[in-house]
């Protein structure tokens, strides 16, 4: 029997969530919610129903939702459908509060239901191929991974600064690669005029075992960049997210590592969340890893306003990621 799923929220993501569901023979689209009656479009393109209010999504008793709303939303919408017995996928960050964030993992754990968070770039192939090359020791010991995460600013964004929206793929991805928690943050950052939340900042991330991670953001580029440097005690690497690729400096010569198979990361982050339904498997991103992603952006929002490094004695030889992949 295909996997009854539904998509509440039809805009910029969303609408991926949309084709991608109806793209998957094992997956039944039942109905796509937006408070945007314009995304009856998204809807209607796909030949699903299309609803104003999410509840008569949940009414539809899907077996999954995709939560690609706002941030400020998710904790609301998410508690209704873990209450309703539905599995649910929620757009990463987990939410922009952190008691909000651990009620929608503990809803999770009381309902029997499992907590997915949309961390994509998790799925990205180049990122799986860069654990496999760090993993093999190629690079040596790695001491320092620099993200650099810039482009233009989008409207849709209201509720949240670039930190939370976009840092934290990489406090997440830099503690994935790593293998364990942050030590401290410092963050600095920056606002246009008339704006609420901020649209540059760089984070340094310190870990116990001598490594650091270095995040750059900014909504002021005209490119869009997604790139990763990573320095090892033998090697160079440059990691492309957008192009998929990872070549290594030798301190010679540049040479392509040949292992990225290109995929849309989205669509592999769906697939796996299917499959984890599907056959009762852990999520391989959990809510424990999101709460942590969380709350270390948080940390870094308040280091940039307030001139100090913070630190998380409490994640103290602690591995990541939590969950278990």
């Amino acid at each position: 029997m295909p996997l009854r799923v539904g998509v509440i929220g039809a805009g910029f993501m969303g609408r991926h969530h949309v084709r991608i569901y109806r793209e998957m023979p094992e997956v039944e689209l039942v109905g796509v919610a937006d408070v945007d009656e314009s995304a009856a479009e998204v809807a209607a393109e796909y030949h699903v129903s299309f609803f104003k209010d999410y509840r008569k999504v949940l009414e539809l008793q899907p077996e999954l939702v995709s939560i690609a709303v706002p941030t400020s939303l998710h904790h609301e919408i998410a508690l209704a459908a873990l209450r309703n017995g539905t599995h649910v996928l929620v757009e990463k960050p987990i939410s922009n509060r952190l008691d909000h964030a651990r009620e929608i993992v503990q809803a999770g754990a009381e309902s029997c239901c499992k907590v997915f968070v949309g961390h994509v770039e998790r799925f990205n192939p180049a990122i799986r191929s860069l654990k496999e090359v760090l993993q093999k020791g190629t690079l040596g010991q790695v001491h320092s991974i620099a993200n650099l995460r810039v482009g233009r600013y989008n409207k849709r964004i209201f509720d949240t600064g670039i930190i939370l929206d976009l840092g934290t793929h990489d406090i997440d991805l830099i503690s994935y690669l790593f293998g364990h928690r942050a030590a401290s943050v410092f963050a600095v950052g920056s606002l246009q005029p008339g704006r609420d939340y901020e649209d540059h900042a760089t984070i340094t991330l310190k870990f116990d075992q001598d490594q650091t991670g270095y995040i750059e953001l900014s909504w002021l580029s005209p490119y869009k960049v997604r790139k990763m440097f990573v320095t090892g005690t033998r090697h160079f690497g440059l990691v492309d997210l957008i192009e998929q690729s990872i070549i290594v400096y030798d301190g010679q010569r540049w040479a392509d590592s040949g292992l990225v198979s290109r995929d849309e990361p989205l669509k592999l982050e769906l697939a796996s969340v299917v499959e984890a339904v599907q056959h009762d498997l852990p999520p391989s991103v959990s809510g424990e890893d999101s709460i942590y992603t969380l709350q270390v952006a948080l940390e870094a929002m308040r280091s940039y306003r307030e001139g100090k490094a913070f630190h998380f004695p409490e994640f103290a030889g602690s591995s990541y990621p939590i969950g278990n992949k």
